[in-house]
């Protein structure tokens, strides 16, 4: 199975960034645990955040798009930052895109939790590195057997873990 990065989607960055395991199931279309308490908020956050902000592109889809100031900004919101870095690399994976596809100029990002406010630019550092973790990811999802278990800090509350132990 050759996995295309057009194929990619923002939670399947998410994923990768926190759990190559996860995100490899996830790229099967095995389902975490539907009963899972993260899983259940993170359907009523969608059917709320449908009917306010949702703003699907491509395969992209992400909470809310604006322009200011001659730029566009996209918010991506979060229950928690347990990981904050697979939360920057989601929001990262959605400006690499849509600069990209749509040739804008400049796009920025920001991540919204409680009062905490992440923001993330759309520099030549931040592309590079995008760039490199696609291509890392589109060869790991093409691999036939799923990665062995590495227990880490989020296995505790991973839907998925039934899959791992």
């Amino acid at each position: 199975m050759t996995f295309s990065q057009e194929n990619i989607t923002g939670t399947l960055v998410n994923y990768y960034a926190t759990c190559k395991r996860e995100a490899w199931l996830y790229s099967r279309k095995i389902h975490a645990r539907q009963d899972d308490e993260n899983i259940l908020m993170g359907k009523v956050l969608a059917d709320l955040k449908e009917n306010l902000h949702d703003f699907p592109y491509s395969n992209l889809k992400f909470d809310k798009i604006a322009k200011q100031k001659g730029h566009y900004i996209i918010t991506e919101y979060k229950k928690t930052l347990k990981n904050e870095n697979a939360a920057k690399m989601q929001l990262l994976f959605y400006i690499y895109t849509l600069k990209n596809s749509l040739n804008l100029k400049k796009i920025y990002g920001k991540i919204i939790s409680g009062k905490k406010v992440i923001k993330v630019d759309d520099d030549s550092e931040n592309f590079k590195l995008m760039g490199e973790l696609l291509n890392e990811m589109s060869k790991f999802l093409s691999t036939k057997i799923p990665p062995k278990v590495i227990k880490s800090k989020f296995c505790k509350s991973c839907a998925y873990n039934d899959y791992c132990f």
